[in-house]
């Protein structure tokens, strides 16, 4: 009897696409039950909340616009076609997010009270074909309100007219990857805009649902028709029955189980490694942890070893040798956009006095740490800023992020002093030797190396070519870390892998293997011999730097792993993850 609501809502479904293929489906009231208080499938916009919807997707689509992605490789080129990309760009953009726009109105009114929607890049999350145009299909994160752990995915499928859902031609693309990260997937199709008795109109149906337990394949990718799906008008008794089932789930800040899997003791590579242990755990973030950064500050002639963790909205400042939280540096009042202001990135100057946070608002925010105040807000990136360094003698400050620029701040007259252009991507990852000699940026596939005057310094990169263009990720470079000694460069990627470079020649040395999912993390131990990495897949690994080899694996982080950072001692190593919490881990 477990099953028979499935064979309830199967039927259910039947007799939906049943009257969708009643003659004049054109009337709505053809899609809506006749019973009082059950549900209506089609949900329409026409008039000023349309007029609004529009004008707020123009607005945001002419903010994109101005960083637009690279131009697709088949883009049509003059004579055959006189518009820019950027301002065909624009257009899709504004097409994409009033499909985001009535997704959310629908989602909220319908299941409002029970789901939430997760924020996404916009730029990262439409979808262009090879010439540049907006793919039929989109989809959308929520998560249960009551349990946050339950992610749902919304796809969007775009469709002419009933028929499509008549002859069962609107379909959906589901992957391994979805099924792996959701519990329920739900189905809409938006109907391209006409000219009805309503005046200009949009319509919306939101065909069915599926659990993802429900689903099984075996192929990379399979497409739903709607006669594949689950009745819609049971999904908020699904939904809420799901809830009640919030105490058999992992929760996001309960304790996880740590192991720790390291070489043998007869292994030749173990006096490198040793051993370690999972001193503490951090919590206080109420958003998942997306940086880390570590310094050391002078208090009263002692040496105190300082954490900075940022998430959305929030830094932290922790005490490492007590494992203590000092102070939450609060963003709310210095918000200003209305974007989501992920604290994307830390920096501290080399003496620890100063801190930088790098957010989604395109702003760079300059802290004192000891009177815990902000100093300053830059704001001349424009786009979200993704990464940032200091030189070593503290004077400039290297960001880079969304718009494909390097800018280097004189921090004296707080101002840029060289812009440097990464032409055709965006920067999601920069790192500095600590000599100050070399630059390198990770961003799409590509990682360019710069090298700078030891006479000028930085001022040389004005006019610089990179030295090196390293081909060899298939997706983003995420993060970067260089030896001591400058010789050797250390590169993570969402495709799976790690490489190390040798910075002199641009030579690949090693491509390492082992993680199951993106990496987002990479740090290197301060004797330069062993490399962390964190991924997706929720684990840490160490490796050796100079034979690639795998010395060991960490668990216990309950979501992505996304940034790690080894003390000055190379003792303790530190780890934040999207779970919101900081692990500590300790040699032993």
């Amino acid at each position: 009897m477990q099953m028979d609501w499935i064979s309830l809502l199967k039927a259910q479904q039947t007799d939906f696409l049943q009257r969708v293929k009643k003659p004049r489906t054109y009337d709505l009231s053809l899609l809506e039950s006749q019973v009082k208080g059950c549900h209506t499938e089609i949900m329409a916009f026409w008039g000023e909340p349309l007029a609004k919807l529009l004008e707020l997707s123009r607005q945001q689509a002419e903010v994109l616009a101005k960083n637009p992605p690279p131009t697709p490789p088949e883009y049509p080129e003059p004579p055959d076609w006189t518009i820019p990309f950027p301002t065909y760009f624009q257009q899709q953009a504004q097409d994409y997010l009033l499909r985001e726009q009535i997704v959310d109105r629908i989602i909220t009114e319908r299941l409002g009270k029970l789901v939430k929607k997760i924020p996404q890049d916009t730029l990262q999350n439409i979808s262009l074909d090879d010439e540049g145009n907006l793919s039929g299909e989109s989809k959308f994160p929520y998560v249960l309100k009551e349990n946050p752990k339950l992610s749902i995915q919304v796809y969007v499928a775009d469709g002419e007219s009933f028929n499509g859902i008549k002859k069962d031609k609107i379909r959906w693309s589901v992957t391994q990857e979805d099924l792996r990260n959701h519990q329920v997937l739900i189905f809409l199709c938006l109907f391209h805009p006409y000219t009805g008795k309503l005046g200009y109109e949009k319509q919306s149906i939101i065909t069915g649902f599926l659990p993802t337990n429900q689903i099984e394949f075996t192929d990379p990718k399979i497409y739903i028709t709607p006669s594949n799906l689950l009745y819609a008008g049971g999904l908020s008794w699904y939904l809420e029955s799901l809830i009640g089932k919030k105490e058999t789930l992992p929760v996001i800040n309960e304790r996880m189980i740590e192991t720790i899997q390291t070489l043998s003791s007869e292994h030749c590579l173990k006096s490198i490694i040793g051993d370690w242990e999972c001193w503490q755990t951090l919590q206080g973030h109420t958003r998942g942890i997306n940086c880390l950064a570590f310094s050391y500050r002078c208090n009263n002639g002692n040496s105190l070893p300082i954490l900075a963790s940022g998430s959305r909205g929030e830094t932290k400042l922790w005490d490492l040798s007590k494992g203590e939280l000092i102070d939450t540096l609060s963003e709310y009042p210095w918000v200003i956009s209305g974007l989501v202001d992920e604290v994307n990135s830390l920096a501290f100057s080399s003496d620890g006095q100063t801190l930088v946070s790098c957010g989604a608002d395109s702003t760079i925010k300059l802290w004192h740490v000891g009177a815990l105040d902000l100093i300053d807000i830059l704001h001349k990136h424009n786009g979200m800023v993704r990464c940032a360094a200091f030189t070593p003698d503290g004077r400039m400050l290297a960001t880079g992020g969304d718009d494909r620029k390097i800018l280097f701040w004189d921090l004296m007259q707080r101002q840029v002093a060289i812009a440097l252009s990464l032409d055709d991507t965006a920067a999601h990852s920069l790192v500095l030797s600590r000599d100050g000699e070399t630059l390198v940026t990770g961003s799409y596939r590509k990682i360019k190396v710069w090298r700078t005057s030891p006479q000028t310094g930085v001022k040389s990169l004005k006019d610089a070519q990179p030295l090196h263009t390293l081909m060899g990720h298939s997706h983003i470079v995420g993060s970067l870390a260089i030896s001591a000694d400058g010789k050797l460069l250390v590169s993570g990627s969402w495709d799976q892998t790690i490489k190390i470079w040798q910075l002199e020649t641009g030579e690949l040395l090693h491509t390492l293997k082992g993680h199951r999912d993106r990496v987002y993390a990479i740090a290197l131990s301060p004797d330069a011999q062993i490399i962390a990495s964190g991924s997706a897949d929720k684990t840490i690994k160490l490796w050796h730097l100079q034979t690639g080899e795998l010395l060991g694996t960490f668990t216990g982080h309950g979501n992505i792993v996304t940034a790690l950072a080894f003390t000055a001692s190379g003792e303790m190593l530190v780890s934040g993850s999207l779970d919101k919490t900081i692990k500590i881990w300790q040699r032993s």
